[in-house]
């Protein structure tokens, strides 16, 4: 084998030591984030009765949202070993991640024993989509170099109490609730709702809790990040960690 051929063989089977560009990033968990606002919007939808349950659109989030996680994964992945900073970067697009399948799966589970919209689960949707807009916000401040992106991650924070709240009220009115005696209602439960129905709802509301969990959590990688920036972390451990690897902009002289 000649020299030439040796040198060709080698390139084919090592990796270089460093990728020809560093995949971007910011770009990748924009979209992500854009992901989870939509499908808020659409279970929201779905919950009222302006979109089916098995509609082609929700199909066709959720078909882009594997896209996106298989893609974005990929680019994370060829990064692990070669950059400083990638853990977290993976850790937000694996949450962005979650809350996208959770909120799929709620969308398409509404069928179930849901005669009409109730309103405690559209409020915490709500909550959940703006959570989701607050992230989407924080990281096209982030790419800006705008500390107040610390402000969204402070709000996307802040569903989880939100949610936990609404959870905790809604099983303190049960409670407050007069017992029903099995003999005189024994298909219903004390809030007059059935109990296969009581049931689904309580672990509908466990999973939207779950949900906004996640989006918490990418909040408090957010902050981090955000006061990295505005700590002015622009030296040589900057600038082959975090800022470098979300976003060119963030790194500035």
């Amino acid at each position: 084998m000649t020299t030439i051929a040796i040198s060709q063989f080698v390139q084919r089977v090592r990796p270089p030591a460093f990728p020809a560009e560093t995949p971007d990033f910011f770009s990748m968990i924009d979209q992500q984030a854009r992901m989870v606002v939509n499908l808020a919007r659409t279970a929201s939808e779905v919950l009222q009765g302006k979109e089916s349950a098995h509609s082609l659109r929700l199909l066709d989030l959720e078909q882009r949202r594997e896209e996106l996680q298989r893609r974005n994964r990929a680019a994370v992945d060829s990064m692990l070993e070669l950059r400083s900073g990638v853990e977290e970067i993976h850790w937000t697009m694996e949450t962005l991640d979650r809350a996208a399948a959770g909120l799929f799966r709620t969308a398409r589970s509404f069928h179930q024993l849901l005669s009409g919209p109730d309103e405690v689960a559209g409020q915490m949707l709500g909550v959940i989509q703006k959570a989701a807009e607050s992230l989407q916000h924080g990281y096209a401040r982030l790419a800006n170099g705008s500390p107040a992106a610390e402000c969204d991650a402070d709000q996307a924070m802040a569903s989880r109490h939100v949610l936990g709240r609404y959870r905790a009220q809604t099983l303190w009115g049960r409670s407050d609730q007069s017992p029903v005696s099995s003999r005189d209602q024994p298909s219903a439960s004390a809030d007059g709702r059935s109990p296969g129905r009581t049931f689904w709802l309580n672990e509908l509301y466990d999973n939207l809790n779950d949900i906004a969990q996640e989006l918490s959590g990418a909040g408090a990688i957010l902050k981090g990040w955000t006061r990295q920036l505005t700590a002015g972390l622009h030296d040589r451990n900057a600038r082959t960690g975090m800022c470098s690897l979300i976003s060119p902009p963030l790194v500035t002289s």
